[in-house]
């Protein structure tokens, strides 16, 4: 029990003191969801576990001002809403690969969300926590990237294995397909990557250069 009580103090200590955070790494948006349901996971926490941080947020939101306390309530709104939908999952935690995928002069540094085992097959996750619903070709190009720069990476994985779990909706989709290679031609391929490099931060990822 005191474990549990000290991870959610260190993640509710971020909000607190962003600047001692921010002393290690940069913080991003939904980094404490993120962490959470990490910390969930790694922890055979229940689900009690993860909306118990969901309130101790909600209710730090109450004490501070705009904009910081529309972050923390989009985080802890997102760690309800996994919380409901995807606390059932049965989810290995492993350590998440980083991962680059390069092609017509642009590299982009990918990292999943998650990276877990689940009844004894890896997978790599994008969580998407965003009110709006993400369009089909984002979900289909940030599928695409995970699984090519998997594939580069040395992670031996059939493409059902990237999931992208719509959290806010409850909603897992499987957009990745063999051979597809981003798009069927290569003007497609370019177009999707100007897409990706647009929308890296909707995607959570860094790291979009010229080669």
């Amino acid at each position: 029990m005191a474990a549990n009580d000290a991870r959610r103090r260190t993640i509710v200590r971020r909000f607190k003191y962003p600047r001692e955070a921010e002393a290690f790494a940069m913080i991003k948006y939904h980094q404490e969801a993120r962490d959470a349901i990490t910390a969930y996971h790694s922890g055979n926490h229940d689900a009690a576990w993860l909306r118990s941080l969901g309130d101790q947020l909600d209710a730090f939101a109450a004490s501070v001002t705009s904009p910081t306390r529309t972050r923390i309530r989009h985080n802890a709104r997102a760690i309800h809403a996994y919380a409901n939908h995807f606390a059932n999952r049965e989810f290995e935690v492993l350590p998440a690969p980083k991962l680059r995928l390069a092609y017509i002069g642009v590299t982009i540094s990918v990292v999943p969300d998650l990276r877990v085992r689940e009844r004894s097959e890896e997978k790599i996750i994008k969580l998407e926590f965003g009110k709006d619903q993400p369009s089909d070709r984002e979900m289909k190009v940030v599928s695409q990237v995970l699984f090519e720069a998997a594939r580069v990476g040395g992670l031996q994985m059939p493409a059902r294995s990237v999931l992208y779990l719509d959290v806010a909706r409850g909603a897992e989709h499987r957009e990745a397909r063999l051979g597809a290679q981003l798009a069927r031609c290569r003007s497609g391929l370019r177009n999707d990557f100007r897409y990706l490099g647009q929308n890296l931060s909707r995607a959570g990822w860094d790291g979009a250069r010229s080669s």
